[in-house]
C-alpha cells in the first residue's frame, strides 16, 4: 500500500485512508469468498459509481461538498471536493485490479474494448465528470463526449454488429409522474440528445445500452423520447438500439423499500403505459438481482434474474461446483 506522502496535509492523508476503508469494507473476507471464483472464470471490465468518492457527484461538488472559494480545512488547494475526488481515485487504483486508462489522467475511466466483429465495448464515466451548467449540461464533459461519438462510428465503420454501452446511470427518459431523476441522463437532456442525433444521423444501428443506478429494472427503445413520428413504440420500427437497466444486487427498491411484487408490479403497469413514457417497454421494481446478455451475429437477448433471499447463500446439491 501506498501512504501518502508527509507533505500532505493531515485531513488529505485522512481523507485518503477514509476511501480505502470504504473500498475495502467490513466485509470484505466475505465478498471476496464470493467473487473470487468468478473472476477467476470470467474476463470483468468495472466501472466505479459515484459511491467510491461521494453520493450523487459531479465535476466539481456532491450532495454535501462542493468546491467553494472559501475552501475547507483539510484542502490546501481550497478546492474541496476535488481534493477529496483525488484522493478517493487514488484509493481506487491502488486497491482495486484495474488499469489506469492515460498515464496524464487518473480521473480517467472512458475505454473501449473490441471484440473481434462482434462487438464494441464501450465504458463511460457519467458520474466523475459530469457539468452541472446550465443551459448546455454535459453528463461526460467535451473531451469524452468526442471520444464517444468518435467510438460508435469507428466500431459501424470496422463492421463490428454490435455496441455495448456500459455506464452509470439510466439513459432513457423516465417521467415518473411529472418527476425525473435529474442526476441520470434526464438532466442533462441536451448531451443526450447528441448522443441521439449522432447515432440517428450517422445510422449506427444496434446500439445496447446498459445502466444501473435506479435500483429497479427497465428495458426502453433507443429513440428520441416520445417522437411518435418517427417511432413507433409497438413495434420498435424507428428504434436505433435497446436500453436495458438494471436494479441493486442487495440495496433496496426505489419503488419503496420491501415493495411487494404486486404493488410494485401496479407502479410498473402505470409507467409503461403512460402516454409521457413511449420508449420504456418493461418495468420491475420488487425483486433485487441482476441481468446478463447473450448475444451471436444475429440476436442478443438480456435474461434477468431475481433473488427470493438476498441474506442468505442458495443451498447447493451433493457434487456442484462452490462458485459462490
Amino acid at each position: 500500500m501506498t501512504i501518502a506522502s508527509a507533505s500532505v496535509s493531515i485531513g488529505r492523508t485522512q481523507a485518503l485512508f477514509s476511501h480505502i476503508k470504504t473500498l475495502l469494507g467490513s466485509q470484505s473476507g466475505r465478498f471476496a469468498d464470493l467473487f473470487n471464483p468468478f473472476y477467476a472464470l470470467f474476463l470483468i471490465s468495472i466501472n466505479r459509481d459515484d459511491h467510491e468518492v461521494a453520493n450523487n457527484a459531479w465535476k466539481a461538488g456532491t450532495s454535501d461538498s462542493n468546491d467553494t472559494a472559501a475552501g475547507c480545512t483539510f484542502s490546501d488547494s481550497g478546492a474541496c471536493f476535488t481534493d477529496r475526488k483525488l484522493a478517493a481515485v487514488r484509493a481506487y487504483h491502488e486497491w482495486l485490479p484495474v488499469r489506469q486508462v492515460a498515464v496524464d489522467d487518473q480521473l480517467r475511466i472512458w475505454r473501449n474494448f473490441q471484440v473481434g466483429k462482434l462487438l464494441d465495448l464501450a465504458m463511460l464515466d457519467t458520474l466523475v465528470n459530469s457539468i452541472a451548467s446550465f443551459p448546455n449540461r454535459s453528463i461526460m464533459g467535451a473531451a469524452q463526449e468526442k471520444w464517444f461519438q468518435d467510438t460508435l462510428s469507428e466500431s459501424k465503420a470496422r463492421g463490428a454488429v454490435w455496441r455495448i454501452v456500459g455506464q452509470q446511470v439510466v439513459f432513457s427518459q423516465l417521467n415518473q409522474s411529472n418527476s425525473f431523476n435529474v442526476d441520470s441522463w434526464d438532466g442533462y437532456r441536451a448531451n443526450r440528445l447528441r448522443i441521439l442525433d449522432h447515432l440517428y444521423s450517422s445510422n449506427i444501428s444496434n446500439t445496447i445500452v446498459l445502466a444501473g443506478d435506479s435500483h429497479a429494472n427497465w428495458v426502453s427503445d433507443l429513440a428520441h423520447p416520445n417522437d411518435s413520428t418517427t417511432y413507433d413504440p409497438v413495434t420498435g420500427e424507428g428504434a436505433i438500439g435497446v436500453e436495458f437497466a438494471g436494479t441493486a444486487v442487495t440495496s433496496s427498491s426505489s419503488f419503496g423499500a420491501n415493495i411487494s411484487p404486486a404493488n410494485a408490479d401496479a407502479k410498473s403497469r402505470t409507467l409503461v403505459d403512460s402516454a409521457a413514457n413511449l420508449n420504456l417497454q418493461w418495468s420491475e421494481g420488487s425483486f433485487r438481482g441482476f441481468f446478463t446478455l447473450t448475444m451471436d451475429p444475429n440476436t442478443l437477448n438480456a435474461t434477468y434474474y431475481a433473488m427470493d433471499n438476498i441474506s442468505a447463500q442458495p443451498e447447493r446439491n451433493s457434487g456442484e461446483p462452490n462458485l459462490f
